[in-house]
């Protein structure tokens, strides 16, 4: 009888050692639920997280240029190109024409305003080491994420191929509302202050 008896539990405690096919699938099934209820949370997170980058990386590029401004003691440009989705910093055309000026100004060779030099010269005017002092690299916007406008402080709304914001050297700019949208809808402003040039993030704009 003792015999018989272990055996028997031996099989129950054998049969409980492993899992049924029901219970895994509704392992399965649950997991399958959480990873639903989960993963829109985690995108929208994710591209929040892309957009709020994107206004910070902006930022340190107003920065950058108000910086580059009064060090420099000329203007500054911001370009925002809205139909390629991209900015980038560079002298203003003001500044670009007087560098130029000053090479011939400063050349005492009469040769060297012969025609053939002269085209060099204007060559340079479009050449990437003068026009962009200095020469930062273009930044294009991330994937999802619009650079979508420019708002002034005049009330107007510029949104076509380019628009312009200047820093000056005294440390004051155009100021102006620099908006992005994000792929869940979400929109930021880039904030920069018309006497400082200083930007400020704004968090959940309307678009």
């Amino acid at each position: 009888m003792r015999i018989a008896g272990k055996s028997g539990l031996q099989q129950a405690h054998g049969r409980r050692g492993g899992f049924t096919l029901i219970e895994v699938m509704a392992v399965i099934v649950i997991i399958i639920l959480v990873a639903g209820l989960t993963t829109p949370t985690f995108i929208r997170t994710y591209r929040s997280e892309t957009l709020r980058s994107e206004a910070r990386l902006l930022m340190a590029t107003v920065q950058q240029a108000r910086y580059q401004a009064v060090v420099r003691q000329h203007p500054m440009v911001l370009n925002l190109n809205f139909a390629e989705q991209a900015y980038w910093v560079e002298a203003s055309q003001e500044t670009v024409t007087n560098l130029i000026d000053q090479v011939f100004a400063m050349s005492t060779n009469s040769l060297a305003v012969a025609s053939n030099w002269v085209a060099e010269i204007e060559d340079l005017s479009t050449n990437e080491t003068v026009t962009a002092l200095p020469g930062w690299t273009r930044h294009e916007m991330a994937s999802g994420v619009k650079l979508e406008r420019l708002e002034t402080f005049e009330g107007e709304s510029q949104s076509g191929d380019v628009a312009q914001v200047t820093c000056y050297p005294s440390g004051a700019s155009q100021g102006g509302v620099i908006m992005l949208v994000g792929g869940n809808d979400e929109a930021v402003g880039v904030q920069i202050d018309p006497l400082t040039s200083l930007p400020k993030l704004i968090l959940d704009v309307q678009q």
